[in-house]
């Protein structure tokens, strides 16, 4: 034994097994602490994890005012995104239940007390009611509807020029003085020279109906629902019509007659609805023409007008119309002239349908230039020509009714 010992392979051995030990109870230790460490750490937090019982707790008159303000609906102890059987909200905290409480009940507003639960469902009937009370309290004078927006002031209290984009106070809106160079901020007055006034009522299904704004206050009445006389400007008493009926021109006073109108547009709603039956007979007409077809409008729907003429006497003049082929126009026993004989379409879409007929006479015309008609389509239960006027030297206007424009 003592032989063994005196040999140093025997203590170097000795050496390295004591290091091994200590390296494997040093890791022993540090594992334990490790785990002990992850231990308290869980006890801790579910210490913390309160649950707070809707029935019982002190503070859950206020939580359920929270709740049920955002729409939340709490029955019974439950929340509609929890289980059937759950009668229980949870909050995580690194504070006691009580402590927590008033922070929520004194100093978390609705939305973050809220957001802690879920992100309630808004209501979409709420959000309407909601703008259409702001809208009701920021109406801007002389805007359509669909612009209104546009109209409301920013944060800061400013309006943007539509086109210029420059900002003024919103208070500058409508103020009888023009201070955008787009007139954007003045289309309920007159201040602007190019601003446009749209009227407050509009016929459904049809166009926006405005006027220039140098017309609001004009005491003319434009506007069926006397919107653009918001001001009671009365004419002098020479320049008012004796009989403004027979101009059909209303004065102010304005009186509201929107309902005349619906009445007419209904009327026309009718014609419309038995014109577009009888046009099945002017498409059918036009079925045997080739790549001409889209001379005489869509689908040739005006094809079978072009096949005759209409014979009128307006103002001692008789006119004879032959759309897409000639127009004359006759005075007693004087020559006939020649109002035009070239026909292109000015527009043939959207319900409006005009024809133009150019290179018509020119003797006497000033400077050199040819007569010519334009030939307005509209809706009509039967083909008939029920206006024709020269609104310009040597330009005429004619309406022509047929179940083709329906």
């Amino acid at each position: 034994m003592k032989k063994l010992l005196r040999k140093r392979g025997i203590w170097k051995l000795f050496i390295l097994l004591g290091c091994v030990a200590i390296v494997y109870f040093s890791f022993q230790i540090l594992s334990i602490r490790v785990l002990s460490t992850h231990h308290r750490k869980e006890r801790e937090s579910a210490h913390h994890n309160t649950e707070v019982d809707l029935e019982t707790d002190s503070k859950l008159p206020e939580k359920k005012k929270y709740l049920l303000n955002q729409n939340i609906h709490v029955r019974s102890g439950k929340l509609p995104h929890e289980p059937s059987d759950s009668k229980k909200i949870r909050f995580t905290s690194k504070v006691n239940r009580a402590s927590k409480l008033r922070q929520v009940s004194q100093k978390v507003p609705i939305g973050k007390f809220q957001a802690r639960v879920e992100e309630p469902v808004e209501d979409p009937q709420v959000d309407v009611e909601q703008i259409k009370a702001k809208w009701s309290l920021h109406w801007t004078r002389g805007v359509q509807d669909i612009h209104q927006s546009l109209y409301l002031p920013d944060r800061e209290g400013l309006f943007t020029c539509l086109k210029t984009k420059k900002r003024l106070p919103a208070s500058q809106i409508n103020d009888d003085y023009c201070d955008c160079p787009d007139s954007s901020d003045e289309p309920g007055t007159s201040a602007c020279p190019n601003g446009r006034f749209y009227c407050r009522f509009q016929l459904p299904g049809s166009p926006a109906q405005s006027i220039p704004s140098s017309r609001v206050n004009d005491g003319i009445c434009d506007c069926c629902d006397t919107s653009d006389e918001w001001a009671n400007v009365t004419l002098d008493n020479d320049l008012k019509l004796p009989d403004s009926k027979t101009y059909a021109v209303y004065q102010a006073p304005c009186h509201n007659h929107c309902d005349l109108l619906l009445k007419k547009k209904g009327a026309q709603d009718k014609v419309q609805a038995l014109g577009a039956r009888l046009k099945h007979k002017y498409l059918q007409a036009a079925g045997q023409l080739g790549k001409e077809r889209e001379t005489y409008g869509a689908n040739g729907v005006f094809y079978l007008l072009s096949q005759g003429c209409a014979n009128v006497v307006m103002s001692g003049y008789k006119y004879n119309i032959c759309p897409f082929k000639k127009i004359t126009q006759q005075h007693g026993s004087e020559p006939t002239v020649n109002l035009g004989e070239k026909p292109s379409w000015i527009q043939v879409h959207s319900g409006i349908y005009q024809l133009l007929m150019s290179d018509g006479a020119g003797f006497p015309c000033p400077n050199g230039l040819k007569r010519s008609t334009v030939i307005t389509f509209q809706c009509g239960l039967q083909d008939q020509v029920t206006s024709v006027q020269e609104n310009e030297r040597c330009k005429y206007e004619v309406i022509y009714l047929t179940p083709a424009a329906c």
